[in-house]
């Protein structure tokens, strides 16, 4: 069985950006998926031109500027209630692979004590870069580092999912409430 999954794209004055990533997820190869565009109270043509190229992407106003909690709280309420198994926090300045997710949720299904997973994140400049893979925290000093970044992508590609310390917040694939209570 196919977990359901919202992608949540959160934005903010930024309509060229979220347009480049909706385009990504248009391609998209996972089988049930909904994006959620969030818009967090733009106050340009955002909404607008977001529903001129995507009149099917369902867009969530929130009226006001929530940040980037709120803004992704508000969409995760939406999501869950609409009955998502999965939800997908995605950065508007990010695009993806059309195989990006399937990974993520059968890593989920995999490891059923895992409640967040995240992808490999490249540099949007250096696209053969890793930006994160994942974040580590150093307990004495409190100090957090994203994981692998400036290492060649081709070397972390297909290597198998491993622990990290903090989720990257870019991209990350959340068990729902209700696949946590079974």
């Amino acid at each position: 069985m196919t977990s359901s999954v919202c992608i949540i794209v959160l934005n903010w004055n930024n309509a060229p950006d979220t347009l480049e990533c909706l385009h990504s997820l248009a391609s998209l190869e996972y089988p049930d998926y909904h994006v959620l565009v969030v818009d967090n109270g733009s106050t340009d043509d955002s909404v607008s031109l977001i529903r001129a190229a995507f009149p099917a992407v369902e867009i969530l106003e929130t009226g006001a500027n929530l940040g980037y909690a709120g803004g992704n709280n508000a969409g995760i309420r939406h999501a869950l209630a609409a009955g998502a198994d999965l939800v997908c926090i995605l950065n508007n300045d990010v695009t993806v692979e059309p195989g990006f997710l399937t990974p993520l949720v059968e890593t989920l299904a995999i490891c059923p004590s895992a409640s967040v997973v995240t992808p490999l994140v490249a540099e949007r400049v250096h696209g053969g870069r890793v930006w994160a893979l994942g974040s580590a925290v150093d307990r004495r000093t409190a100090s957090v580092t994203r994981r692998h970044a400036g290492d060649a992508v081709d070397n972390w590609r297909h290597r198998s999912p491993f622990e990290v310390d903090i989720a990257s917040g870019a991209a990350m694939l959340v068990r729902g409430l209700k696949s946590s209570r079974g």
